[in-house]
């Protein structure tokens, strides 16, 4: 077959896949971005109005709070959710008894969908019937002082953050996954020189696990960025605004003000937040530079 020939096929089995592209990323893509800049609702077609919504958005306090929640939980998701999984996976590396059972456990609180894991933990830290309750009545507590925990301003947030926060089983995988292809011939070495197993997992096994650290925290931080259904089913960005972040700041803004202008602008915000962090977590772990060297 001649290579014009190849690159026919190779242009007929593209072809669909580029047209789906187009459809479901690269024209909504354009359209939020050109309708950032206009006054645009169901009712109304798109007037262009310039930066006016993007100054409303500025000027609006609920909007700075969001953002500070938001790169709150990348930081905690970064830092506590990724460490949480390196844990898990250097105690698992060791095998101890029972570790494919933990493996498994573990890995399943990530495969329930997050808005049921969100209904769940709701259900059970319900002030009228939930655990907590029952907890209080065992010991004798007056019931009355139940704190409604989601529906508190001051523990709201670490509330909501720790319905998801210890479960990282994926990070856990990904790291296992990263140990696994460390040759053992280089721990055996580093045991003949007199290294302890703590040793080793500090000047062997953490120095080797940068790339993985810095997938994992790419991936962490993009999830924070675009977290919704877990604060929607919990508090929906309440008590007040103390959990409100980019996502239900947007969707507010679409349900409340029918202002999908307003709405695409705060999504432009978004999504130069998430390129904003991935390329800043690409230089911290120097990923780019290392995949040149490969």
């Amino acid at each position: 077959m001649s290579t014009r020939g190849k690159k026919g096929w190779i242009l007929a089995f593209s072809l669909p896949c580029l047209v789906l592209f187009c459809l479901v990323y690269a024209i909504p893509f354009v359209m939020v971005i050109t309708t950032s800049f206009c006054d645009y609702s169901l009712t109304q077609s798109p007037v262009f109005e310039g930066l006016k919504n993007f100054k409303t958005i500025f000027a609006d306090p609920d909007f700075s709070v969001s953002i500070v929640n938001t790169l709150k939980w990348v930081l905690i998701q970064s830092t506590l959710h990724v460490g949480f999984g390196f844990v898990m996976a250097l105690i698992l590396r060791r095998k101890p008894k029972g570790w494919k059972f933990a493996r498994v456990a573990y890995v399943i609180p990530n495969i329930v969908p997050t808005a049921a894991t969100a209904v769940m933990v709701s259900l059970l830290l319900n002030p009228s019937f939930g655990v907590i309750k029952i907890i209080y009545e065992k010991f004798g507590l007056d019931t009355t002082q139940v704190l409604n925990l989601f529906g508190n301003s001051k523990y709201a947030f670490m509330t909501v953050t720790a319905t998801w926060v210890f479960y990282s089983g994926f990070n856990m995988l990904i790291f296992m996954g990263e140990m696994g292809a460390i040759s053992p011939d280089i721990y055996e070495a580093a045991m003949v020189d007199g290294a302890t197993p703590a040793q080793a997992d500090r000047y062997i096994t953490i120095p080797l696990m940068k790339n993985a650290f810095g997938t994992c925290v790419v991936l962490a931080s993009v999830a924070m960025v675009s977290q919704f259904d877990i604060i929607y089913m919990t508090t929906k960005g309440g008590p007040g605004n103390a959990t409100l972040n980019l996502p239900t700041y947007l969707y507010k803004i679409i349900t409340l003000e029918n202002n999908y202008g307003k709405a695409n602008a705060v999504g432009v915000i978004q999504i130069a937040l998430g390129l904003v962090l991935v390329i800043l977590i690409q230089k911290l772990f120097n990923q780019k530079q290392e995949m040149k060297e490969v």
